[in-house]
């Protein structure tokens, strides 16, 4: 569900951006989860996916359209993941040297 919510603050950023600026932002969100990007591309429901609710719908509606895409990333290239606990020291290293240039 944070796929849905992260793609409900994109559309507002979008649209604010555009009001202001009048320039083109594309339509893409980056995803480390693949359980998440398998689930917004696959229409297919399972037991462990009932649970989901109108927003998740909003999403594969707007990636049916055409209208958004969500790519895969991994997690040792997703600086967010920088602050999770238990990562290694040499994930830890690439992700600050990505931050902040150095190395």
């Amino acid at each position: 569900m944070a796929l849905a919510v992260t793609m409900k603050h994109h559309l507002w950023l979008k649209r604010r951006i555009q009001e202001l600026l009048k320039i083109n932002i594309p339509n893409v969100l980056f995803c480390d989860s693949n359980a998440a990007t398998d689930a917004a591309y696959n229409p297919k429901l399972n037991d462990r996916s009932k649970h989901i609710d109108v927003a998740y719908h909003f999403t594969r509606e707007l990636i049916n359209q055409g209208n958004l895409s969500v790519m895969s990333v991994p997690s040792e290239q997703t600086m967010a993941d920088i602050f999770t606990p238990g990562m290694t020291r040499y994930v830890n290293d690439h992700l600050c040297s990505l931050m902040f240039g150095s190395k």
